[in-house]
This record gives C-alpha cells, structure tokens and sequence, in this order.
C-alpha cells in the first residue's frame, strides 16, 4: 500500500484530521488552480499549517496528488455505483442512472468533476493512478450492467462508463464556457444534452 492510500486510508476511520484537512485543501486547490500552479506552500497556508506538515503526512507533491485522486475517486465511485446498483436492471434505465449520478456530482461537488479533468490533461503518472483507482469501482458497475443485458459484455460496459464519465466532463467545462460568455446553461439546455447523451449510447448498443 503506497503512502497515499495509508493516509486516504485513515481519513474517517480514526486517522488524521490534519490528513483530511491538507486533502479537501489540495482536492479544492488542484481542481480551481491546476497542479501545476498549487504549491505545498499555498496548500498550508489555506488551512494555517507548516509545510513541513504535509510533508509528514505526504512525502512529496505526487503522494499529496495522489491521495487527492483516491478521495476523488472514492467520493465519485460510490455516487456511481449505488446508482447503478438501485436502477431497473434494463440497460437504458442502468445508463441513465449511470449519466444523472455524474450529472448530479457535477452540479454539487463540482470540485471532483474538475479533478478528473486536470488530472486527464496533466498525464501520467496521475492519470495512471486515476485509471488503476477507477478499476475496481468500474467493475462493479460494468458486472451490473453486463448481468442485466447479455447482449453486453463487462469490457464493453466498462468502456460505455468511461465515456459516460468524459463526457459529462466535457459537457462541464461547455457549461463553464457559456458562463464565462454570459450565456449560462439553463435546464432545457441540460435536458437536451442528457437525451442527446443517452440516445447516443442506447442507439450504440441497439
């Protein structure tokens, strides 16, 4: 178990409230600031600690980004999950709860929508990461869906989710554009996305 998931690990169960601090702290921080524009130093600062710190809890920037992704994951993947596992057992109704889980993440926990994202743009070895800590999450989801629709196997269940997943990140950052115009996107603009989305998907698989 690497460092990262140690201090992950604890958070919640026992461990360290300074641990989960410096994490929502970065989490926040990596999503609004970019990682390569978030110092250890600002990150300390935020929450009025020493670096040195969250160099005790995190030996490096990477292990801090890194058990920022397992939170991220972690937050996103039970969203996800639960909805899949609740929904009708017929395809379009697994997929559409698939895609509202990470519509709603996307609306009250933005921050994580826009971790996935920097971390896609940023590259290995935090994609890397992201990939292997997805893994197990998008197992269960895809076994779900697979079991449900014999005319899907689990592989191509997995990489129906993933494009669920980039998608809506996609759509996002859309959302955030139209803002930053003055145009901001409102619910029927939504609702046409998400038909647009899950017509897309449904017709794939037809």
């Amino acid at each position: 178990m690497s460092v990262a998931q140690e201090a992950v690990g604890g958070i919640g169960r026992g461990g360290s409230d300074t641990a989960e601090r410096i994490v929502t702290a970065a989490l926040g921080a990596f999503a609004a600031r970019g990682v390569e524009a978030t110092s250890l130093d600002s990150v300390a600062a935020a929450i009025g600690i020493r670096k040195q710190t969250i160099l005790y809890w995190f030996p490096s920037k990477e292990a801090l980004l890194f058990a920022v992704i397992d939170r991220a994951v972690a937050d996103l993947g039970e969203d996800l999950t639960a909805a899949v596992l609740d929904a009708d057992r017929r395809l379009s109704a697994q997929l559409a709860a698939a895609v509202d889980a990470t519509f709603r993440l996307g609306r009250t926990r933005p921050e994580l929508l826009a971790l996935v994202r920097e971390v896609a743009r940023v590259g290995p070895p935090a994609l890397t990461h992201l990939g292997a800590a997805l893994s197990p999450l998008l197992d269960v989801a895809s076994s779900s869906i697979a079991a449900a629709t014999p005319s899907v196997d689990q592989a191509e269940a997995r990489l129906l989710l993933v494009e669920v997943g980039a998608r809506v990140v996609g759509l996002a950052t859309e959302a955030e554009m139209r803002d930053a115009l003055g145009r901001p996107p409102g619910l029927s603009w939504l609702r046409r996305r998400r038909t647009a989305l899950l017509d897309d998907l449904t017709n794939r698989l037809a």
